[in-house]
């Protein structure tokens, strides 16, 4: 396990930690776009527009040239990614495995995510029905959503544990962000939608390239 002092939780984020979303996410917002008369983007383009949640998503991806469609591209998303979120959404390999060895370890486990809260659930029932997560939240107020400290520290306090005792594990410097701005250990992971100068550059303080090598 990286780090001198295990920790009592972890904290993992979902899209591009625990699950290789990036497909179905791209072709749900292309068909949004599409049904708007805008171009799409090609599939990689989506690993830097992802992550903040979907008005975020919707912002990017019409930037300066739609602002008036930001709304209404908003509106169509969520349905349309509804109906098709697990199409080509797996774990990452080794993902399940690592959840498990951090289980047998006594670690408690939850789930800080910024995509709808009702599509987390829906995914985390799909993949981890057996209860592997002592808390899962999605996202719920747009003023809350990560990098915003609240729900780190709120999963904190629903398992008894102080931040010092926790680890944060994504993908994004979003990320990395929410774990310095609430006290607890930020760890990236390279098998995700963000490159490894960009966990960097956030301040990660452990990097790793294989789920074996947290735990």
């Amino acid at each position: 396990m990286i780090g001198p002092i295990a920790p009592k939780a972890c904290i993992f984020d979902l899209d591009g930690t625990l699950v290789d979303s990036l497909r179905d996410i791209a072709e749900a917002l292309n068909e949004c776009l599409e049904l708007l008369g805008v171009p799409g983007y090609p599939m990689d383009r989506y690993r830097y527009m992802v992550g903040e949640g979907v008005p975020k998503l919707c912002e990017r991806a019409l930037g300066q040239t739609h602002p008036h469609l930001v709304k209404r591209l908003a509106e169509l998303a969520r349905p349309r990614y509804w109906v098709r979120p697990l199409r080509y959404t797996r774990p990452f390999p080794g993902v399940t495995e690592l959840i498990g060895r951090l289980r047998a370890a006594h670690v408690k486990t939850a789930i800080l995510s910024n995509k709808p809260h009702d599509m987390v659930l829906r995914m985390v029932r799909t993949f981890w029905p057996d209860g592997e997560f002592d808390s899962v939240y999605g996202y719920l107020e747009e003023e809350l959503r990560k990098p915003h400290p609240h729900y780190v520290l709120r999963i904190c306090a629903e398992l008894g544990v102080q931040p010092a005792e926790v680890w944060m594990i994504g993908d994004t410097p979003t990320d990395i962000e929410a774990a310095l701005r609430s006290g607890v250990l930020p760890v990236g992971v390279t098998w995700g939608f963000r490159p490894r100068c960009d966990l960097e550059a956030a301040g990660a303080a452990h990097i790793v390239d294989r789920p074996d090598q947290i735990a």
